[in-house]
C-alpha cells in the first residue's frame, strides 16, 4: 500500500506564514491605528516569543521599559501600558516555567526579602489610617511592582555573565538618561529655578533636578565598579570618562542635596579603596579645577549650603514641613499617616498650616507615613540585614580571589546606599527603585558566594580522601 500523497508543512513554513499573516493584517491596520501603536504591537508580539525562550530577556525588556519610559516619550503608546504588560507576563513565564520543571514555585526565604514582604504588610494596613486611602493603595500597588521587579531579578539572574549583563544594561539605561537631559539642556531645555538654569529629565526616569542628581551619584558607583571589573583598558577608560560625565551634570543640575550625596560617593569611594593616595590625588586636583570652570550661576547656588542664614525660600519650607511631620509622627505614631499620603496629611491642616508638599526627607517619610513599626522594619531589619550582608560579601572577596568581582559590586552598592541615605536626607526616596534593585542583586551574588564556598568546601573535603587512596 502506497503512501497516501499530501502537502507537508514544516515548522520553517509555518513560521514563514505567520509572519506574512501579521505583516498583513499590520499593514491593513495601519490604514486605522496610529503607526506607532502597531510597532508598539508588533514589538511586544516579537517579546513574547523571546521571553518564553529566555525568560532573562525578559527581565532585561521589563528594565528598558521601566527606565525609558515609552508611553511618557510617546504619550500615544501609554494606552497599551507596556510596562505593566512586560512585567506581568515575565513574571507568568517565570512561574510557569518553576512549576514544570521543578514542580513548585520557589519564593525566596532570606531576612532582605522576608523584611521587604514585612513593610509591604505595613503599607497595606496603613490604608486604614490613611489621610487619602486611594492614594495609599496606588502607593501600595507601586511597591507591589518593585516586589515583583525585585523576585524577577533574584530568580532570573543565576549566572555571573547574567549579573553583569544586567549591570551593563542598567548602566547603558541611565547613561541614555543623562545624555538625553544634557541633550535637551544645550537646547535650551533647562528649567530656571531662583535664577539658576537646572538641568532636569525628559522622563519621570530622570525627575526633576534633585531626582535626577540623586539618580546620579547612585549610579556612579555602579559604572565605576563596572570599570574595575571590566579588564579592557578602553572599556575602563570610558567607564571611569562616563563617571566624570555624570558629576558634571549632578554640577548643571544646581541639586545642592545631589552634590552632598556624590561628597557622600567620594567618601565611602575612599573609605573602601585600597588606592587612597591615587584617589586623594584626583580629588585634590580635580574638585578645584571643576569649581574654576563652574559657572557663577551654580557656584552661588551651592556656597548656600554652609551659609545656614541665608536659607532660600525652599529650605526654609522644608524646616516647616519636617515640624509638621514630627507632629503626624507624634498624632499616629504606629502605622503613620498612610504611605504615599503625606502630601494630603501636610494640606489638610491638622498639623500646622495647610502645605501640599511632601517631606523633603527619608527619615520623615518612613515615620510619618508608615509609623514605628513600618521604620523598624525598613530601617531595623531590611538595610541593618542588606549593608550586613553587603560587607560580609566584601570580606569573602578579601579571603579568596575567585569571589573579587563580588566584593568590587558589593562595594559599589554600599557606596550608592550612602548616596541614597545622604540624599535621603532633603528628599523623600522611600519608594525610589534603586534600594530594591540593588537588594535584589544583593540576594544574587550572595547566592552566588554560597554556593562557591559550598563547592570549594566539598572539594577540600574530597582532597584527604583522595590521598589517602593513593
Amino acid at each position: 500500500m502506497g503512501k497516501a500523497s499530501g502537502l507537508f508543512i514544516s515548522g520553517r513554513h509555518l513560521w514563514w506564514t505567520i509572519l506574512i499573516l501579521v505583516s498583513m493584517a499590520a499593514g491593513v491596520s495601519s490604514v486605522f491605528v496610529n503607526p506607532l501603536i502597531i510597532i508598539a504591537a508588533l514589538f511586544l508580539l516579537a517579546n513574547v516569543v523571546l521571553i518564553v525562550k529566555y525568560p532573562f530577556w525578559g527581565l532585561l525588556s521589563y528594565l528598558m521599559i521601566f527606565l525609558l519610559r515609552p508611553g511618557e516619550m510617546y504619550p500615544s503608546l501609554s494606552a497599551l501600558r507596556l510596562e505593566l504588560v512586560t512585567g506581568l507576563f515575565v513574571l507568568l513565564v517565570v512561574v510557569i516555567r518553576q512549576k514544570i520543571i521543578e514542580h513548585r514555585v520557589t519564593l525566596p526565604s532570606d531576612p532582605i526579602t522576608l523584611a521587604l514582604v514585612g513593610f509591604m504588610i505595613v503599607m497595606c494596613l496603613s490604608i486604614f489610617t490613611s489621610y487619602d486611602k486611594g492614594r495609599t493603595v496606588d502607593t501600595c500597588l507601586d511597591f507591589v511592582k518593585l516586589l515583583i521587579f525585585y523576585y524577577l531579578i533574584v530568580s532570573l539572574i543565576d549566572t555571573r555573565a547574567k549579573f553583569v549583563a544586567f549591570m551593563s544594561a542598567f548602566s547603558m539605561m541611565i547613561t541614555y538618561i543623562a545624555f538625553d537631559a544634557f541633550k535637551s539642556y544645550i537646547a535650551g531645555g533647562y528649567i530656571t529655578r531662583m535664577g539658576v538654569d537646572r538641568l532636569y529629565g525628559s522622563t519621570s526616569a530622570g525627575g526633576d533636578p534633585n531626582t535626577l542628581a540623586a539618580t546620579l551619584a547612585a549610579t556612579i558607583p555602579i559604572v565605576l565598579a563596572s570599570a574595575v571589573y571590566f579588564r579592557q583598558k578602553i572599556l575602563k577608560t570610558a567607564l571611569i570618562a562616563l563617571g566624570l560625565f555624570m558629576v558634571t551634570l549632578i554640577a548643571i543640575t544646581a541639586s545642592r542635596s545631589g552634590m552632598i550625596a556624590f561628597m557622600g560617593v567620594a567618601i565611602g569611594g575612599f573609605i573602601f579603596t585600597k588606592k587612597k593616595i591615587v584617589v586623594a590625588l584626583a580629588f585634590v586636583i580635580l574638585l578645584p579645577l571643576g569649581w574654576m570652570i563652574l559657572p557663577d550661576q551654580y557656584k552661588d547656588r551651592y556656597r548656600t549650603i554652609t551659609e545656614v542664614e541665608d536659607l532660600d525660600e525652599t529650605s526654609s519650607g522644608r524646616w516647616h514641613i519636617w515640624q509638621a511631620g514630627l507632629k503626624m509622627i507624634v498624632a499616629r505614631p504606629f502605622i503613620g499617616v498612610g504611605a504615599g499620603a503625606f502630601a494630603y496629611a501636610n494640606g489638610s491642616g491638622d498639623f500646622g498650616p495647610s502645605r501640599w508638599m511632601q517631606p523633603h526627607n527619608l527619615y520623615i517619610q518612613c515615620m510619618a507615613e508608615t509609623g514605628l513599626l513600618g521604620f523598624l522594619i525598613w530601617f531595623g531589619v531590611y538595610i541593618r540585614n542588606l549593608v550586613k550582608k553587603l560587607l560580609q560579601l566584601s570580606a569573602h572577596g578579601l579571603a579568596d580571589h575567585n569571589l573579587y568581582w563580588i566584593r568590587v559590586f558589593s562595594i559599589g552598592f554600599l557606596v550608592s546606599m550612602i548616596a541614597l541615605s545622604i540624599s535621603g536626607v532633603f528628599s523623600h526616596n522611600l519608594y525610589r527603585y534603586t534600594w530594591y534593585m540593588m537588594a535584589g542583586l544583593t540576594v544574587v551574588l550572595d547566592r552566588f558566594a554560597t554556593e562557591y564556598l559550598q563547592n570549594k568546601n566539598i572539594e577540600t573535603q574530597k582532597m584527604p580522601q583522595a590521598q589517602e587512596a593513593v
